[in-house]
């Protein structure tokens, strides 16, 4: 079902912002690739018969890149937002829901979303996490409340530092990344709030191309039907964000 060029190649080109544990961060040589999207992407290749190819960019610059045809497809925890299918499809593989995280102890006392107004929110560069601070900023200025003071970064590492210097009073992001900010370092963070809403998470391919979402589509379906998918939530505990079928453009 692949397209002749990446059959010949035996590569795909695969977009992705590494700095988003546990879904794709740099392993301690800081050059190889680790996390559930490294692992899925391994688990298609060897369906399709193909090396997934990960190459590091800026989040907000993966959609422009696979529109230019610099690469095939994105694996980089994108969430599959109605806007973003005009220029390319989804095959959506997760859920996932967004709030944020604060300093351990919660010295400010945020719980929930408005919250924020006022406070100074670390996100990541036109991700999920960004887009969500701007609707809140919406719903503070509504209540008469001042807006979200907005600081955003070129990848989700920064927007990290920036809460765990100070620089921020939380994080905006999905909670599948901040679930694991938690976990692999307890002392310095916590989430208190609760997920805004659950959404898709998929695998962008541009438009242009049906065909490869049509093989990447077919090959998801067998890496879940083998029982690889499960195997992998389990490794990187992310259980409770299973999503099964491998549908296309389920994001509102």
């Amino acid at each position: 079902m692949l397209p002749d060029a990446i059959k010949s190649a035996g590569t795909v080109r695969v977009a992705s912002g590494v700095s988003f544990p546990p879904m794709e961060f740099f392993d301690t040589d800081n050059k190889t690739v680790v996390g559930f999207d490294a692992d899925l992407g391994s688990a298609l290749g060897q369906v399709l018969g193909v090396k997934f190819d990960f190459q590091n960019t800026n989040f907000d610059g993966i959609i422009g890149g696979l529109n230019a045809g610099r690469y095939d497809l994105a694996l980089t925890s994108m969430i599959d937002k109605k806007a973003r299918q005009e220029t390319v499809d989804f095959v959506d593989y997760l859920n996932s829901g967004v709030t944020f995280m604060v300093a351990k102890g919660n010295p400010k006392g945020l719980k929930d979303k408005l919250d924020l107004c006022g406070k100074t929110a670390a996100v990541e560069k036109s991700s999920t996490g960004d887009l969500s601070v701007d609707d809140i900023t919406k719903e503070c200025t509504a209540a008469g409340k001042p807006a979200v003071n907005k600081q955003p970064f070129p990848d989700q590492a920064s927007a990290v530092q920036a809460l765990q210097s100070g620089r921020a009073d939380a994080v905006v992001a999905l909670d599948l990344t901040l679930a694991y900010n938690v976990k692999t370092s307890p002392e310095a963070f916590q989430v208190d709030a609760k997920p805004f809403g659950t959404l898709p998470v998929g695998i962008p391919v541009p438009k242009n191309n049906p065909k490869l979402r049509d093989a990447v589509q077919a090959a998801l379906k067998k890496v879940i039907d083998s029982g690889t998918y499960d195997a992998l939530l389990a490794k990187w505990n992310l259980q409770d964000q299973a999503l099964k079928g491998a549908p296309l453009n389920t994001g509102q």
